[in-house]
């Protein structure tokens, strides 16, 4: 044995209340897991709230619906599809519309699919498919009530750098 042993002996029976092997004193591991779990937590929910929505992401959660989440009741399908995409987490939206088709095709309007009208707004050459949602009288937060209407329409957007960012009303661009 070496001199000064039986001293670290007794100093670690002292620290593990006499039960070397077999301490019931909690693990490093298990002292850090809540906090560095908090940890983890604060630094994703610090995440999401940097990484803002862009212009162009928005357009596509609130106005288009390249899989047309079908249901085949325009109302319902309104009441669900608004819901779903986050217009009604703080008030009631309370007119919104989805286009119905390839994305691809929506973005086009931007660039050669499209007919420039003025400042940034472009009309559709073509019409697409559009739910129209709009609030009913009995819509009051948080239950809110949409009606849907279903057309086939030529759309104006707004666009920035070739993409949209803004679907505006058809009086906006009204033209041929």
């Amino acid at each position: 044995m070496q001199p000064g042993g039986g001293q670290l002996c007794r100093q670690l029976d002292q620290f593990s209340g006499g039960n070397r092997g077999t301490s019931t004193r909690p693990t490093m591991k298990k002292r850090m897991g809540p906090g560095l779990l908090l940890l983890i937590f604060l630094l994703l929910a610090y995440m999401a709230m940097a990484r803002r929505e862009m212009p162009y992401e928005k357009f596509q959660r609130q106005h288009v619906d390249t899989s047309r989440s079908w249901e085949p009741d325009p109302n319902r399908y309104c009441n669900l599809m608004m819901l779903r995409r986050n217009m009604t987490v703080s008030s009631c939206k309370e007119l919104n519309s989805f286009v119905h088709g390839v994305l691809a095709g929506v973005v086009a309007i931007c660039s050669s699919e499209g007919t420039w009208h003025h400042g940034n707004f472009y009309y559709s050459n073509s019409p697409f498919p559009v739910t129209d949602c709009q609030t009913t009288g009995a819509s009051l937060w948080p239950r809110c009530i949409y009606r849907g209407v279903v057309s086939h329409k030529r759309i104006c957007v707004a666009c920035t750098n070739e993409q949209p960012v803004h679907y505006a009303l058809p009086s906006v661009c009204s033209g041929p």
